[in-house]
């Protein structure tokens, strides 16, 4: 039995079917139906006259007296006048603490082959919004066990960060590595896997994040063969859990990978119900739905904190992508990988100078922030004159120019890190203290 058959049987059990129709007309992933008396987000049926299995569907919209429904898998035997059935409630999901170590799909249902997750609780997926003033100011210091990023792009609990990147530059170890420094009682690691290769996820949970890794962390995957709108559910379910944690007290770490494939998923749910395209065909719901995700994150009163990783793939290495642009103005720093770094064999490939947290002033010593500042300095003048360093303009070793490449090749040296180590934040300021830049 699928974990969709699964999600009706426990729909089936919650009593509040409040109105019938039929179906009208099908276009592309839409049904138009007439079911009056039904409401934004709410949950309905389609019974295929063919006999198959019955249909979940989500109301996204109304045309004329007509509603619209999105299904959560294919309209395979749906006809004209099949029947349509509200069920009088919006989607809920099963959050608990049994969650945890588990790989799941976007209904909560596991895919791992460990058996059935018991005494679950279901809460609405959408929360309302949080009064600004519920918040916290960010003061501890969010420990990743990434040089590149404790040392020179620190961040907070609570903290909202971009990692951009193109594909193949180490997104996804880095991540694990992250998620592998968490393993304690008090935090929480919860994954998302949006539009992901089944292959993907199977290597990220098996390989890339290991049984070590998935200790204290839950893993959402929503492969990019499930309809658009089981890949949005999968980001909303992720942040319902993430919010149940929090409210124990827990640190939470949520990564969504990617908001891209979130995006995406968006515009085609926006275009099949008619909305216009906007920039790369992007519809305005897009820009007003990824808002409400970042800032569903964050350190509140009286709760833990979700500290969110939302990784964003950057096609062609263009930066300046709509999304892109969107998840930079809001975030509270971005985390660049480049590929110029990862063609170099230099792992993480962060740019610590493309690579910004809007904290780090904040969350900083004097000390970190004067060898900061030398740092880019040093990585700033190999940038400057690296046409003339690649031909080989050096006049003698004790020449300026040996100088810079000297001063890029130690700090090269300091922010990489093999794949699986962690190290403590103290060996990360000794060895910066120690790191010896020449002036030039």
């Amino acid at each position: 039995m699928t974990n969709l058959k699964l999600f009706k049987q426990t729909l089936d059990n919650i009593e509040g079917q409040v109105s019938k129709g039929f179906v009208v007309t099908t276009i592309g992933l839409v049904v138009e139906a007439n079911c009056p008396g039904t409401y934004i987000g709410e949950l309905c049926k389609i019974y295929p006259k063919s006999g198959q299995s019955e249909i979940l569907c989500q109301v996204v919209g109304f045309r004329e007296q007509k509603v619209l429904l999105l299904p959560f898998e294919s309209l395979r035997g749906v006809t004209y006048g099949s029947k349509v059935v509200s069920l009088g409630h919006n989607v809920t999901v099963p959050v608990g603490d049994n969650y945890l170590g588990r790989v799941i799909d976007a209904f909560g249902k596991p895919i791992d082959g460990k058996g059935v997750i018991e005494e679950a609780v279901d809460v609405e997926m959408d929360s309302a919004p949080i009064n600004p003033l519920d918040r916290e100011p960010i003061s501890d210091v969010f420990d990743t066990g990434i040089t590149a990023i404790d040392t020179f792009l620190t961040l907070g609990a609570g903290q909202r960060v971009g990692l951009f990147s193109g594909s193949g530059v180490g997104k996804s170890s880095l991540l694990s590595d992250i998620c592998k420094n968490r393993l304690t009682d008090d935090r929480v690691n919860i994954v998302v896997l949006v539009g992901e290769r089944g292959r993907e996820v199977e290597e990220f949970v098996s390989r890339t994040l290991g049984e070590e890794g998935l200790i204290n962390s839950i893993v959402i995957a929503a492969t990019a063969q499930e309809s658009p709108l089981v890949r949005v559910q999968s980001v909303n379910y992720a942040l319902a859990l993430a919010e149940y944690f929090s409210q124990q007290g827990k640190e939470v770490l949520l990564t969504i990978d990617s908001m891209t494939r979130f995006a995406m998923a968006l515009r085609e749910i926006g275009l099949a119900i008619g909305e216009p395209p906007t920039l790369k065909g992007y519809t305005t719901s897009v820009f007003s739905a990824i808002p409400k995700i970042v800032e569903r994150c964050g350190k509140f009163k009286g709760r833990g904190s979700i500290t969110a990783i939302f990784t964003v793939l950057v096609e062609n290495d263009d930066f300046n992508d709509p999304v892109v642009d969107t998840l930079r103005a809001i975030l509270d720093g971005h985390i660049v990988l480049t590929r110029q770094l990862a063609e170099r064999y230099h792992f993480p490939a962060i740019d610590i100078l493309k690579s910004v947290s809007r904290l780090f002033t904040d969350l900083s010593t004097v000390e970190q922030r004067e060898s900061l500042l030398k740092v880019r300095k040093a990585w700033l003048n190999y940038e400057d004159n690296k046409e003339l360093l690649e031909i080989g303009m050096v006049e003698g070793e004790n020449s300026n120019a040996q100088h810079i490449k000297n001063n890029y090749q130690a700090i090269c040296d300091f922010l990489q890190q093999p794949k699986n180590k962690h190290i403590n934040r103290d060996t990360m300021f000794k060895c910066l203290n120690e790191l010896e830049l020449h002036d030039v």
